[in-house]
């Protein structure tokens, strides 16, 4: 069996951290750990560290940190998804989900057709929230990197910036069969919001580079686009399969 793991950003070799409290709560009422307990600790950007639960109380936990580990490998395809932001926990399952198939960074945005119920997402709210699921999938899944949730912004902000790689925008219709692209190095996905695009947001994206492509002859959800897109990829130009 695996061992717990843990992910704070200080991690060093002879640290001695605490957890934060939620943490703490996880490691006391659901994984029912005790002091002396070993762990693992990772700092979110590619180390891993041998630790033993050091003390545990009701209000505290603290680890003492030991040496380096060899962390689990990353993909070798660097893979962005910019996804129309969702309200409730269709956000977080994307963010979840993509962290266990090895997703680089999350870009959520805000499109003409995004649910109203999202768009305070634009003034950060649901951002701590976001970014504590992608650390938890990360946790679980055994990798030592986060990906990164960036702050939202309009489509045509993420738009105007640039990117060095494939840039790839997922319609319903009239886009070219994925398995007809040259393999790339690095991706950033751009998926829609329940709706669909508007047919001028897709005229921008193609203008700012990105090739239009479909996922099959049926319509997906937002949260069902995302990962099958994150999916294909990673199978095509990754580390699955």
């Amino acid at each position: 069996m695996s061992l717990p793991r843990f992910h704070l950003p200080a991690a060093a070799p002879g640290a001695r951290l605490e957890l934060p409290d939620h943490a703490a709560h996880h490691a006391r009422e659901v994984l029912r750990l005790r002091p002396g307990a070993a762990v693992r600790v990772f700092d979110g950007r590619g180390a891993e560290f041998e630790a033993v639960l050091e003390t545990l109380h009701r209000r505290q936990a603290v680890l003492h940190l030991g040496h380096a580990v060899e962390a689990r490998p990353e993909t070798p395809l660097r893979l962005v998804l910019a996804v129309s932001a969702l309200h409730g926990d269709r956000m977080e399952w994307i963010i979840q989900k993509a962290t266990e198939l090895g997703l680089a960074e999350v870009r959520p945005i805000i499109t003409a057709r995004t649910d109203a119920a999202a768009r305070p997402a634009l003034a950060g709210a649901r951002q701590e929230r976001w970014e504590r699921v992608a650390s938890g999938a990360a946790e679980q899944c055994g990798r030592a990197v986060v990906p990164e949730v960036a702050a939202t912004c309009r489509l045509a902000e993420l738009l105007a910036e640039p990117f060095d790689g494939r840039r790839l925008i997922f319609c319903e219709s009239g886009g070219a069969p994925l398995r007809s692209l040259a393999r790339a190095a690095a991706a950033q996905v751009l998926i829609g919001p329940p709706g669909g695009w508007e047919p001028d947001e897709v005229e921008l994206a193609t203008r700012a580079g990105f090739e239009r492509l479909a996922l099959g002859p049926r319509i997906l959800r937002t949260e069902t686009a995302a990962i099958a897109a994150v999916t294909a990829l990673q199978a095509l130009w990754g580390d699955l399969g």
